[in-house]
């Protein structure tokens, strides 16, 4: 028989919740916990802040595993929506979120189109890569905010394009040698400097 006490610790009384993060950012031990906002629990937004809520812990996939201040926890944003459970069962004070579930007005435009093969993955700030694993299609491409991205297509070519963005200078340094090997090497400019 297990004793009262440990009852909610082994979830005789789990209590299951659907929530939205509310705070990624002041966790106070930087271990990528949030605040949640559970529904049903915390709707009282006037007399519950978000200041008051309880620090949720996430659990992290095995293939990012976090230890000793390697690997990574970090990627759910303000506003996702979360799945979870109370730890401490009714006292509802030990959040854990286990997932995100979607909702509307989550899908991203640029995975539209090829969906469900181009993953896309976005930063807040309009960072992005994606791998598009549709047929005759496939391609790799990683983008800067300010326009500049390189991309790999379906027969490997690869373009690395910064004329968006209006950056001026592609650095290539090495401490030993730079090979460029290719039966045609084309070099256009206005100018062009060989340097020795």
């Amino acid at each position: 028989m297990i004793p009262n006490n440990f009852i909610d610790f082994y979830g005789d009384q789990t209590r299951w919740f659907l929530g939205e993060v509310v705070n990624v950012k002041d966790d106070p031990l930087k271990l990528g916990r949030v605040r949640v906002r559970v529904h049903g629990v915390h709707d009282d937004i006037k007399n519950i802040k978000d200041a008051d809520l309880p620090w949720a812990q996430i659990v992290v996939p095995v293939t990012q595993g976090v230890h000793d201040g390697k690997g990574q926890y970090l990627g759910i944003l303000k506003g996702t929506q979360v799945f979870g459970v109370f730890l401490d069962g009714q006292n509802s004070q030990l959040p854990m979120v286990i997932g995100t579930v979607p909702k509307e007005g989550d899908e991203n435009d640029k995975a539209e189109e090829n969906y469900p093969h181009n993953k896309v993955y976005q930063t807040e700030t309009g960072h992005y890569k994606e791998y598009d694993d549709t047929e005759g299609k496939e391609r790799i491409k990683e983008y800067h905010t300010s326009g500049t991205y390189y991309e790999i297509d379906k027969d490997g070519n690869m373009t690395i394009d910064t004329t968006e963005s209006g950056a001026r200078t592609i650095t290539i340094k090495a401490s030993g040698q730079i090979n460029v090997t290719a039966p045609v090497v084309n070099v256009n400019g206005d100018v062009v400097k060989l340097n020795s």
